[in-house]
């Protein structure tokens, strides 16, 4: 058994320093990204039973086909992570595709012939793979990526004291070196 001693940063007191925590949290969102891909049925696991055969047929005869490199696009970079004033900036990248895929878009399928009215569960398929009903919505990313925000300003508003605003921003900064 361990013991874990709090050190003071600041005003409050923190178990750990803000640059392990938002490494962990962003790790931890990077692996529940995955998990969440299988659960809502994101190529490579199929959306619907004879996915796979069609699939490999598209790819045969060298038609538009999933190649699974969605998935392996995922990463998190941490910019900042200031113990002094509690800032925590990071990003997420994938392929831009995966956005669509995300909200359930694709081949002549808009964003308002999808259906979205029901609450997401990360334990739960969204929806079964329906197209003709507009069931394609596969909440994945966008989830997560609340959830990884949530867990942040909590642990900031506890351990700083500071209520902080955040915001989804496109990466385009060099990320810092947080020896993690």
């Amino acid at each position: 058994m361990a013991t874990v001693i709090a050190e003071d940063y600041g005003e409050g007191k923190a178990l750990f320093p803000l640059r392990y925590i938002a490494g962990l949290f962003m790790k931890q969102a990077l692996e529940q990204l995955e998990i969440n891909m299988m659960t809502q049925h994101v190529y490579p696991y199929s959306p619907y039973p004879t996915y796979p055969e069609v699939n490999e047929y598209r790819r045969q005869h060298e038609q538009w086909h999933s190649t699974g490199e969605g998935i392996k696009s995922f990463e998190g970079i941490i910019y900042e992570a200031d113990e002094n004033t509690g800032i925590v900036s990071m990003g997420f990248r994938f392929n831009d595709y995966m956005q669509y895929v995300d909200i359930g878009v694709g081949a002549g399928r808009k964003s308002d012939d999808v259906q979205r009215s029901r609450k997401v569960r990360y334990q739960q398929r969204y929806t079964n793979w329906i197209p003709r009903q507009g069931k394609t919505h596969r909440p994945a990313i966008q989830p997560e990526i609340n959830h990884a925000l949530t867990r942040i300003e909590n642990y900031v508003q506890r351990y700083y004291d500071a209520k902080l605003d955040f915001e989804i921003v496109e990466m385009t900064a060099t990320p810092v070196n947080m020896n993690l």
